[in-house]
């Protein structure tokens, strides 16, 4: 089996990453959500050689430090962009509890904008980057050059709204109730004429009809694939079962239609055609909610992988005719990494199983209402936080750091748990590195839990339901990164980089300042 990773790599003595020469007139980046990085080495004799390959063997590779606990998608996406951690940005979650309206507030969810598409009325609220305490790559790029443009396609909200940063052109995001790409009120009044056009074309009703299946002969001319067990899913079926197009998510038509659109993003808004550089925010998914229903080495993350490689070099091909070899930089990195489930573990007899915080919360209520009488001493949760009652807590006259510190002690004592730190030693510690460093790096004094808790990383959080999204963090803070293009030497960084470090080595590659509000340093 081939080490699709190790390629070529051997041949190259990294003396800089980056080379002098044409800057580029289109950045291109890629994020990856829920992505196994292993899968690489799996089957990398599998892919073509003009996606995923040619990013590898073409450009560097590094390994980039999120240097922070929970990464999400979305999370993630902010930190990309703007070079900061979750404790600089804002964005420390999918969601969390505003104690000032009491009531969860989730990351990109406005209530001054509304939804742009198909069925646009002012009763649909939309999403807007207005919790991002930030400038992006984006916002770099428009201080330098006004007449720069930037652009970001995901099928989830947050990532769209998130990789644009404050100061794109405009997002765009799948909608599930419709099946048409969708934007907000803050970017446009409305969608531009060719993106209504392009909504008409029903690509996702040409995918939900054609079901789910392994590539077949026809489809794999670029890539050399060994079809084993095959399967079959009637997505027809299931969207009219459930009555929504998030169906296409659970497949890789979802980073199909996200690539289909990128190309046509490109021609409408002729990206890389002129000397301002462009940016343009890709993020595809591996099968996004529903990758935990199927083993990492199943038939279909591998058919996900496949078809990612082919939707990858078939955007290439399209950067090569639209903008030119050596006129582009690509980068392609992963968010919220796919980790091994308690079933994959328990296979070579390793410890580890699912952790319930719904059991948990529902356990510590009942000794917190036994230490402290009746009362809803927990407001809100999710995975990693936990928000006490502070109006009650005051009322009762009882100590915020006391309690903090009980429910830190209780919380430890589950199977399962391997950290637990409070607020208040948060906010008066300066933690030097380890694991409390990067919760540290996670938390913000405004927006952050009383208490924050880790899983050990054999173990993984339990789901309540399918909706669950926000529960959701993986604990794999360094990730595979891959420069490609204009500025880019081939070969592998062995030193590694911060995540923090990416946005002003692209300010390096374009010759524009690094907004004052990162912290990484360019990568040489």
């Amino acid at each position: 089996m081939k080490k699709l990773i190790l390629i070529g790599f051997a041949l190259f003595a990294m003396q800089g990453a980056f080379a002098e020469g044409n800057k580029p007139k289109l950045v291109v980046g890629i994020v990856v959500s829920h992505f196994y990085p292993e899968w690489l080495d799996m089957y990398g004799d599998e892919l073509s050689d003009n996606g995923l390959k040619r990013l590898i063997e073409q450009g560097t590779r590094v390994e980039a430090n999120y240097n922070y606990m929970y990464t999400q998608t979305g999370v993630d996406h902010a930190s990309i962009y703007t070079g900061m951690l979750p404790a600089e940005h804002g964005i420390v979650s999918r969601a969390w509890y505003d104690r000032l309206r009491r009531k969860r507030q989730f990351a990109t969810r406005s209530e001054r904008y509304t939804e742009t598409g198909e069925q646009q009325a002012d009763s649909i609220k939309s999403l807007a980057p207005d919790y991002l305490q930030a400038m992006s790559l984006g916002s770099a790029m428009k201080m330098a050059n006004s007449l720069s443009r930037v652009f970001s396609i995901a099928m989830n909200g947050d990532e769209a709204v998130l990789s644009g940063g404050s100061s794109a052109d405009m997002a765009i995001w799948f909608s599930e109730k419709t099946g048409k790409w969708v934007s907000s009120t803050y970017y446009k009044p409305e969608l531009p004429d060719w993106l209504r056009a392009y909504n008409t074309w029903g690509d996702s009703e040409t995918f939900v009809n054609k079901g789910w299946m392994m590539l077949s002969d026809e489809d794999k001319s670029s890539a050399r694939i060994r079809l084993r067990n095959h399967f079959y899913y009637d997505i027809a079926r299931a969207k009219r079962e459930y009555n929504t197009y998030r169906v296409l998510k659970a497949t890789p038509y979802g980073n199909t239609l996200v690539r289909t659109l990128a190309e046509r993003l490109i021609d409408a808004e002729r990206l890389g055609e002129d000397s301002d550089p462009d940016l343009l925010a890709l993020n595809f998914s591996c099968l996004d909610y529903m990758y935990r229903d199927f083993t990492i080495d199943s038939e279909e993350e591998k058919d996900m992988l496949v078809r990612l490689d082919l939707d990858i070099a078939v955007l290439m091909k399209k950067l090569d005719a639209k903008v030119g070899k050596g006129n582009y930089t690509v980068f392609l990195t992963f968010s919220e990494m796919r980790e091994l489930m308690p079933e994959d573990l328990q296979k070579i007899k390793v410890n580890s199983d699912y952790f319930s915080i719904f059991r948990a919360v529902a356990l510590l209520k009942s000794y917190l209402a036994l230490v402290y009488g009746p009362g809803d001493w927990i407001v809100d949760y999710d995975q990693g936080q936990i928000y006490l009652n502070r109006e009650l807590i005051e009322e009762r006259k009882l100590d915020v750091k006391e309690m903090q510190d009980k429910v830190a002690d209780f919380m430890i004592e589950f199977e399962g748990v391997a950290k637990v730190m409070t607020a208040y030693s948060l906010t008066h510690t300066s933690f030097p590195e380890g694991m409390n460093r990067l919760v540290q790096n996670s938390f913000s004094r405004k927006r952050s839990g009383d208490v924050l808790f880790c899983i050990h990383p054999t173990w993984v959080s339990e789901l309540k339901e399918i909706e669950d999204m926000y529960f959701r963090y993986s604990r794999r803070s360094v990730v595979p990164l891959y420069l490609y293009g204009a500025g880019v030497k081939p070969g592998v960084q062995e030193n590694g980089m911060m995540m923090s470090d990416l946005l002003p080595t692209l300010c390096e590659i374009l010759g524009i300042p690094v907004p004052y509000t990162a912290h990484g340093k360019p990568v040489k």
